[in-house]
């Protein structure tokens, strides 16, 4: 996945989203656009979901490993959400 390079301060900050987690919350960077690319290969499987989400996300943020348990799960109710779909 390639994401566009933002052209100052102002768009970069437009490209983080906040991610609720049970510790607080966390900004994610290219969250809007993870969601949407997931969304299109069309997994049916939820763990499938799960780890392509949580993937992605590292490739543009850091997640501890003690937490990526918390980071998928947060990011699957995101997904279902943007799906319209009940969490």
């Amino acid at each position: 996945m390639q994401s566009e390079k933002p052209c100052c301060p102002a768009a970069a900050a437009r490209m983080i989203k906040k991610l609720a987690l049970p510790g607080g919350e966390v900004g994610i960077v290219n969250l809007e656009s993870i969601l949407k690319a997931v969304a299109d290969l069309k997994l049916a499987d939820s763990e499938a979901i799960k780890k392509e989400l949580l993937q992605r996300v590292k490739i543009h943020n850091y997640v501890p490993a003690s937490a990526e348990s918390d980071y998928s799960s947060a990011l699957f109710g995101e997904y279902k959400r943007l799906l319209g779909k009940r969490v």
